[in-house]
């Protein structure tokens, strides 16, 4: 159709600010994705463990208090020290840093999942069906394009991961009524927010890279299970037969879990409560040895005996094998992936000057 007229047109419309045209890519892909049902499930089935987490945090707000709400599920701290259940305060730190990292543990692989869900279209369906030109055509570069499709997936992670722990900070801090809450436990909300921020930049620039590679939506998906599961075997049987603290770098999510217990400093509570377990035992020891004759056990000072290695502890205060590495190697080999997937997008993704 020839054009007979072409003059100004005043826009009427709202005008926005060029910081945020990835803003319109993250709004249409999350409304996109929030269309499809299993998206929805696993978004739903990512807040068990919040919940879980959050009932731990309640619970010991409570026990803090010596709440009479406690009195029918008192059984559940018979097993601890007496120093924990007579002055739960000092431990506080302690307990709230191991429930944050168990929820993250278990939490990791549903954000796994979600990204399976999420990321495999972000880039292949625009390139399946030729959208790159539609995209380029408006006041939208590629780096806007980039964030915007980074932003799809940092909005569910956040749903899913970073959202319901701090909601479960907020609920702990709630019923422990104490401000001294936020002082011995704001390590636990940076940690948090930090560790969201790892997982979105990391795997979804990570995801993004393979989604640019095929134009099959299911192959990369494949590519991603594959990058999750065979890495986690691979690594397993290299820590079974090669036996060498560069083992685990093999595996993403043990990466992920690495930086996260750094985030949170989960070795210093482990080291708190070995301290205490060393002590009640040796405590337990000593009063032994007063019960006895004076020939058995008073007059015999026999040494007391080291105190207990982290693999002699309970299986909650040890640190598993393949996280016993330095923290700087797994930041390392996430900040390598992630020079390597900004250099794929770069290269496989064009602007409208360069799809000739």
């Amino acid at each position: 159709m020839p054009i007979f007229d072409q003059g100004y047109q005043h826009w009427r419309g709202a005008v926005s600010g060029h910081a945020w045209r990835w803003l319109a890519v993250t709004r249409q892909g999350v409304r996109q994705q929030m269309r499809r049902r299993r998206t929805k499930w696993l978004i739903a089935t990512a807040f068990v463990p919040a919940l879980m987490l959050a009932a731990v945090l309640v619970f010991w707000g409570l026990l803090e208090q010596q709440s009479r709400l406690l009195e029918p599920l008192m059984f559940l701290v018979r097993g601890l020290p007496d120093e924990v259940r007579m002055g739960p305060k000092a431990y506080r730190s302690a307990v709230w840093t191991l429930a944050f990292n168990q929820f993250f543990l278990v939490e990791t692989f549903f954000t796994m999942l979600l990204v399976l869900a999420v990321g495999p279209d972000l880039v292949s369906q625009d390139l399946r069906f030729n959208a790159m030109p539609l995209y380029f055509s408006r006041p939208i570069r590629r780096v806007d394009y980039f964030l915007g499709k980074l932003g799809v997936i940092g909005c569910f992670i956040a749903a899913a991961s970073v959202a319901p722990a701090v909601v479960a900070y907020a609920l702990g801090f709630a019923f422990s009524l104490d401000v001294s809450v936020f002082r011995d436990t704001w390590r636990l909300l940076a940690g948090s927010i930090v560790f969201g921020l790892v997982i979105v930049v990391s795997a979804g620039s990570l995801m993004l890279a393979i989604s640019s590679l095929s134009r099959n939506s299911r192959l990369v998906g494949a590519v991603w299970i594959g990058l999750w599961v065979v890495g986690n075997m691979t690594a397993e049987v290299l820590e079974n037969s090669v036996r060498r603290d560069w083992c685990p770098l093999v595996s993403y999510a043990t990466n992920l879990h690495r930086l996260h217990e750094e985030a949170l400093d989960t070795a210093s509570a482990r080291q708190k409560f070995l301290a205490l377990w060393a002590a009640g035992r040796d405590t337990g020891q000593e009063a032994l040895r007063a019960s006895l004759p004076f020939g058995r056990g008073r007059g015999r000072r026999r040494p007391l005996p080291p105190p207990p290695s982290e693999d002699e502890a309970p299986l909650l205060l040890r640190t598993p094998e393949n996280l016993r590495h330095p923290w700087t190697w797994s930041a390392g080999v996430l900040g390598g992936l992630f020079v390597l997937s900004a250099w794929t997008l770069s290269t496989r993704i064009k602007s409208m000057d360069r799809l000739r």
